[in-house]
C-alpha cells in the first residue's frame, strides 16, 4: 500500500512556527481538518448504517458496509503520521495523498476480516435465542479476534508495502507478539462500542479522527517493530 517513507525525517511543526502556542494551534487545526475530511469521505457508509438500524437480522450487513470505511481510516492514519514530519500546514493534502496511494491496499487488507466478521455475525443472528450461551460466547470472542486482526492488518497496510498474505500473517503474529498493543486496541474498541451504545453511530462518526489518533498512538510500537524487523 502506502510506501513507508522516512518517518520523522522532518521536524514537526516546521514551516508554521516553533512556539508552544503555534504548535498547539497547528495540532488542533490538523486534527480538525483531517476529522472533517474523514467524516465527509465516510458519509455514504454512515447513511447505509443509519438505514440498516439496529435490527438483529441486519447485523451481518454492518461489517460488509464497513469494508468501505477501511480506506478512509487508513488515509486518516497516514495523515496523522504525516503531521509529525510535515513542512507545511497542509492536512488535506496529506489525507488525499494517503487515499490516492493506499486506498486499494487498505481495501484488500480490510475486506477479508470484515467478510469473515459478517459470516460470524450471520451465525449469531441466525441462532439468536436458540444457540447455547457458551457457543454464542465463543463466536463473540472469535469476532473480536477477527476485528483486532483486521485493525493490525489495516495499520500494517497503511505504512508498509507488503504482499497481502504477508500483511495477514504479520497482523495475526502481532496479536500475541505485541500483546500490549492488542490490549490497547481492545480498550479502544470497548470505548467505541460504549459510545455507540450510550450515544449513537453518529457520535462515533463525528469523533472518527479521535479514534484514528488513538489507534495511531497505540499501534506505534507495532509499526516500529515491523520496520525494524522486516524493512531495510
Amino acid at each position: 500500500m502506502t510506501a513507508d517513507e522516512d518517518d520523522g525525517a522532518r521536524p514537526a511543526g516546521s514551516g508554521f512556527g516553533s512556539g508552544a502556542l503555534s504548535m498547539f494551534a497547528a495540532f488542533v487545526y490538523w486534527h480538525l481538518i483531517v476529522g472533517f475530511l474523514m467524516t465527509v469521505a465516510s458519509l455514504p457508509v454512515v447513511v447505509v448504517l443509519f438505514f440498516l438500524g439496529r435490527e438483529i437480522a441486519n447485523i451481518p450487513l454492518v461489517p460488509l458496509t464497513l469494508i468501505l470505511y477501511g480506506p478512509v481510516l487508513s488515509a486518516g492514519l497516514y495523515a496523522l503520521r504525516d503531521r509529525r514530519r510535515a513542512e507545511e500546514l497542509a492536512p488535506a493534502r496529506s489525507l488525499l495523498r494517503g487515499i490516492r496511494l493506499g486506498w486499494l491496499d487498505a481495501l484488500r487488507a480490510w475486506a477479508p476480516p470484515m467478510i469473515l466478521l459478517a459470516v460470524i455475525a450471520g451465525a449469531v443472528a441466525a441462532g439468536a435465542g436458540t444457540l447455547p450461551g457458551w457457543y454464542t460466547g465463543i463466536l463473540l470472542v472469535l469476532a473480536l479476534l477477527v476485528l483486532l486482526w483486521g485493525l493490525n492488518a489495516l495499520v500494517i497496510a497503511t505504512f508498509f508495502s507488503f504482499r497481502l498474505r504477508d500483511i495477514a500473517r504479520l497482523a495475526a503474529f502481532y496479536l500475541g507478539r505485541r500483546w500490549i498493543v492488542t490490549l490497547g486496541e481492545l480498550a479502544l474498541l470497548i470505548v467505541a462500542g460504549a459510545v455507540v451504545l450510550v450515544g449513537s453511530e453518529g457520535v462515533l462518526w463525528l469523533l472518527a479522527v479521535v479514534f484514528a489518533a488513538f489507534l495511531r498512538e497505540i499501534t506505534a510500537p507495532l509499526v516500529a517493530d515491523v520496520e525494524a524487523r522486516f524493512t531495510a
